[in-house]
């Protein structure tokens, strides 16, 4: 494809996004990214900040550098929608210049392709966005006919690395085994690997570094990795009290898995002390977390149904060996991901993606009917599927849209501009605020969650003690028992800890959700 066809080629997959980004539409999928563009734009501390907690620090520094010179972008969504249309334009390409494949297999790719990059952008989130980017990269990097392909896809890996380390290096795993396939023994294929990695490591590194460099923001870090193993680990649910460390308080602990921890109860060395009696839980009883896969029961029977199409229909045995092992290695990694962690959709999609694009590169020459029919058949089953899911997730979308800004909003407007306010458990739809406008509440700040013991918050959010004061507002859903139950035990834990009885003083609430305020009891009047 010359470079009129290209230009063509990106053109279609940006005005595919803007469509995608209008009809769907475009939403970010949990808080996080929200809070993060809160961060990188200034909203939140009242200057842009490159300490974007799950991003690294280089992309959180282009991003406030960006922040400084214009706020009329809102370049956190701006940069991930560049790296979509970029990701899906070197992927549509690579699909469209494969040699050996015939048209039908082209359309049946692209087509799936498509299908899951719009599932993509109804959720959008930075763990996807790194994935996408990262399997791009990964991809140029199999490319034999070009060695500039193959540094731009150093370029892009590194910036997924930027943007989710876990998420790049999922990735990144997934297309290991296909790269050294495709490599063989030639070793100066292997030297933009090389240079790769190192790259990544180093922005790893830099990363590290600038955390380190501040006590504060070095406890934050390492809190805030053990409290997100802790809230994504299933095994931490099936804790029971006698499995506690000792000294750790069994509704401090419940309180910290509904995201409102008192992090001066369960500070760095207590939740350091939860993390390792965790990480001790019993092999068999990790192995009943397996059964949560069953909610990808469809996507693996057609995964599944499309490997047994293409082993047949190949007459070269070490491609129908290298089927069979990478689709075992696939799975396998599922279930090890299983055993200690929740296997979101977003992580999911990360693996699934990889496996297509390989099935794809090692399509096997034969032709026949039965091929056509089982491979088109597997194909545009899962497109059938993700259409359903996209159905789904806009569906939900919406609504959340809807509670967001007709029953959300209106009561945060009673809260003041330079106070606080926290939510009990993920009450609070913020992933519904406008993505191309991530500006909600002037400087309002938000606490607890994952935002605990951040040196942007200090000294509130470090105790429950700051929830008791003027301007700290809750919000809370008032029609799940759970969560004024949450509430209610958050009070009790203050009078335990501190021996300051608390009540609940309702701010104003409509049929759904409340603001309320926590109050020394002594004071009411």
């Amino acid at each position: 494809m010359g470079v009129r066809n290209t230009a063509i080629l990106v053109a279609l997959n940006t005005l595919f996004f803007v469509l995608a980004a209008w009809l769907l539409p475009l939403g970010f999928e949990e808080n996080d990214d929200i809070m993060m563009a809160m961060i990188a734009n200034g909203t939140y501390s009242g200057t842009p900040d490159c300490h974007l907690v799950y991003i690294n620090v280089i992309y959180g520094a282009v991003l406030a550098a960006l922040y400084r010179l214009t706020t009329a972008i809102e370049w956190y969504t701006f940069s991930f929608a560049a790296l979509h249309i970029l990701s899906a334009s070197i992927l549509s390409y690579c699909i469209l210049t494969m040699p050996n494949r015939a048209r039908w297999e082209r359309a049946l790719w692209l087509a799936v392709l498509y299908v899951l990059w719009a599932r993509i952008i109804i959720a959008l989130q930075f763990t996807t966005t790194a994935g996408f980017v990262c399997l791009a990269g990964c991809t140029l990097l199999l490319r034999k006919d070009s060695l500039r392909a193959r540094w731009s896809g150093v370029v892009l890996v590194v910036v997924a690395s930027l943007v989710r380390f876990w998420a790049a290096g999922l990735v990144g795993v997934l297309m290991a085994p296909i790269i050294v396939y495709t490599y063989r023994l030639d070793w100066r294929k292997y030297m933009a690997v090389v240079v790769m990695l190192a790259a990544v490591v180093a922005c790893r590194y830099t990363n590290r570094t600038v955390y380190d460099s501040d006590p504060e923001w070095r406890y934050f870090r390492e809190y805030n990795l053990l409290r997100a193993q802790l809230n994504d680990n299933p095994n931490a649910y099936q804790m029971t009290t006698a499995q506690l460390p000792e000294g750790i308080d069994p509704m401090d602990y419940r309180l910290l898995l509904r995201f409102i921890p008192d992090a001066e109860q369960i500070d760095l060395p207590a939740i350091r002390r939860i993390s390792a009696a965790v990480g001790e839980v019993p092999l068999r009883d990790k192995l009943n977390n397996l059964y949560r896969m069953e909610r990808y029961i469809v996507e693996i029977s057609i995964l599944l149904a499309l490997l047994v199409v293409m082993t047949l229909t190949t007459q070269n045995r070490s491609k129908r060996y290298f089927f069979i092992l990478y689709t075992i290695f696939v799975v396998i990694l599922m279930l090890y991901i299983s055993l200690d962690g929740f296997l979101k959709n977003r992580v999911f999609l990360c693996m699934l993606m990889p496996l297509l694009i390989t099935d794809f590169m090692l399509l096997p020459n034969t032709t026949g009917l039965k091929r056509r029919w089982g491979i088109g058949l597997a194909i545009t089953g899962l497109c059938l599927w993700y259409g359903y899911q996209m159905y789904e997730e806009r569906e939900t979308a919406v609504f959340n849209r809807y509670v967001w800004t007709h029953l959300q909003q209106p009561l945060l407007d009673y809260v003041p501009s330079d106070a606080y306010v926290t939510t009990i458990g993920t009450s609070m739809m913020m992933e519904a605020t406008e993505p191309w406008h991530i500006w909600p509440y002037e400087s309002r700040k938000y606490t607890l969650g994952w935002m605990t013991w951040s040196p942007l918050n200090k000294p509130v959010g470090h105790s429950y003690r700051a929830l008791l004061n003027d301007n700290m507002y809750i919000l809370t859903d008032i029609n799940y028992t759970r969560d004024h139950t949450a509430l209610q035990r958050v009070c009790e834990q203050i009078e335990k800890h501190y021996g300051v009885p608390a009540d609940i003083r309702w701010v104003c609430r409509n049929g759904r959700y409340a603001l309320v305020q926590l109050q020394i009891v002594n004071s009411k009047s």
